[in-house]
């Protein structure tokens, strides 16, 4: 992502811009919910660009962290402050409802966490990260749809299954599990500038490439 950002409410577009949206209704046994009465549905986002993880909560409290980190290392001074979260850690300012959640004990980071992918490809690091197999290759199920598959078949999530937000089921909730797919059919209204600059496109082609 080129802009960190944080709303309470998101529009569709946004959401979809900025990535993969997957909502799996993984309903705990009837027991548990009585128990504790949480929500039981799990929300998975797939970031498609990049999330830079030490530049969202830094380590401000490491003396290394400024030197290493350069120019997109975090701060607790100056215009764009970071958010302390703790005498050790501090949130990008653009996240202010993630550090409220997470003073209130409502949130968590997990830092350090990846793959065991160590090579070069992004396509097929994502594809390690939504198959949830060790490696890349012909994968045709992910982690997430194996995982409601695996639910007990007496539960609800058997018969609502997945769901899938995007204009394409991602490899991650791919499998045998039931997946609904939906996507924003309609799209929304174009600013009075694009056909401006849609022509000045035309009016300014290069001769060379005509």
């Amino acid at each position: 992502m080129s802009l960190l950002s944080e709303t309470p409410n998101p529009s569709r577009r946004a959401l979809l811009m900025t990535g993969g949206a997957l909502f799996a209704w993984a309903y705990l046994p009837r027991f548990a919910r009585a128990a504790d009465h949480r929500d039981p549905r799990l929300i998975v986002i797939i970031l498609r660009g990049a999330l830079d993880g030490l530049s969202t909560i830094g380590p401000l409290g490491d003396p290394d962290y400024a030197g290493l980190h350069g120019d997109i290392a975090l701060s607790l001074s100056g215009a764009n402050a970071a958010l302390p979260l703790d005498s050790f850690f501090a949130i990008n300012p653009a996240m202010p409802v993630f550090a409220r959640l997470f003073k209130a004990g409502q949130a968590a980071a997990v830092h350090a966490a990846a793959t065991g992918y160590r090579e070069r490809s992004h396509f097929d690091g994502q594809d390690v990260l939504e198959s949830g197999l060790p490696g890349p290759g012909n994968a045709t199920t992910g982690w997430l749809n194996r995982a409601i598959a695996s639910l007990p078949a007496g539960e609800r999530v058997a018969k609502l299954g997945g769901l899938a937000v995007g204009p394409s089921t991602p490899l991650v909730i791919r499998g045998a599990a039931p997946v609904l797919g939906w996507a924003p059919q309609a799209l929304p209204t174009p600013s009075d500038a694009l056909a401006e600059r849609v022509l000045d496109l035309y009016n300014h082609r290069d001769p060379v490439l005509a």
